[in-house]
């Protein structure tokens, strides 16, 4: 099976569900302006948003709009990989997909492609048209190029996923609550709401092992005018794929571990 058969029999499951529930799609569409709807409100109560706006470079309706996007994006590429062994073993498919000869990197590089174009899409209504009300053309052309690496940067993140996949299941016990406690961890280090450049040192340390955080740097460095030649662009992004490729061995040797634990448990039909 090609690359390509597994991407469409991805896109198969997952928008025939879509479509049949219409609310699903609308709520890709809404999640950007409600989040920044709801962060501006608590903001506006605390503080100014010309303090905020010094401080990191840009107006916050921009930032918690293209924020709330990339977050959508890449983290939803780790929800769908992490929840995706639990699901598969609660409808039954997990022995067919650990049966399976396809790449284990292909495969989870594939999982999340239909929902991320959603996302995507979402960007298209929400990210663009806000930068292209502030910035005119400027704006469109910087809301595309942020478009291209939140893609980018949500493919980047599948190889670190595998890693901590193959850790959480292959040690077993109660999973959902390893990656319950994950989730809001990784929001944090990924950097898309709190930049990485006002973190604290230990903060930037963990937070540079993750391949996407160099990505929405990237982006926060073209939104905010922090020193966005295209020199320190391609650098961060060559970190990150680095990373990318750094992490794939280990994860899909970290995958495998867990198959290997979960043939010997016994897989059950």
């Amino acid at each position: 099976m090609s690359f390509k058969d597994i991407v469409l029999a991805e896109l198969k499951f997952v928008y025939a569900d879509v479509f049949r529930r219409k609310s699903v799609l609308i709520m890709f569409m809404m999640y950007p302006y409600v989040l920044t709807i709801f962060v501006l409100l608590i903001g506006y109560s605390m503080g100014s948003t010309q303090v905020f706006a010094e401080r990191v470079g840009v107006d916050p309706a921009i930032f918690f709009i293209t924020a709330g996007f990339i977050l959508m994006a890449i983290l939803g590429v780790g929800d769908d990989l992490l929840w995706r062994p639990m699901f598969d073993e609660w409808v039954g498919t997990l022995p067919y997909v650990i049966a399976s000869p396809v790449s284990r990197l292909q495969h989870y590089i594939a999982v999340p492609i239909p929902r991320l174009l959603l996302v995507l899409v979402s960007g298209a209504t929400s990210v663009i048209p806000v930068l292209t009300y502030f910035y005119g053309i400027q704006g469109l052309i910087e809301g595309l190029a942020i478009l291209a690496l939140t893609a980018l940067g949500a493919i980047l993140f599948v190889t670190l996923i595998m890693f901590i996949i193959g850790i959480v299941y292959g040690v077993g016990g109660e999973n959902w609550r390893i990656i319950n406690v994950l989730r809001p961890v990784i929001m944090i280090l990924l950097g898309a709401y709190y930049p990485r450049f006002l973190m604290p040192l230990a903060g930037k340390i963990v937070s540079s092992l993750i391949p996407s955080s160099h990505v929405i740097e990237a982006i926060q460095r073209i939104l905010t005018g922090y020193d966005p030649s295209l020199l320190n662009i391609f650098s961060l992004l060559g970190i990150a794929t680095a990373l990318f490729i750094l992490y794939a061995i280990p994860g899909g040797k970290s995958v495998l571990f867990w198959e290997k634990r979960k043939i010997m448990e016994g897989v059950k039909v």
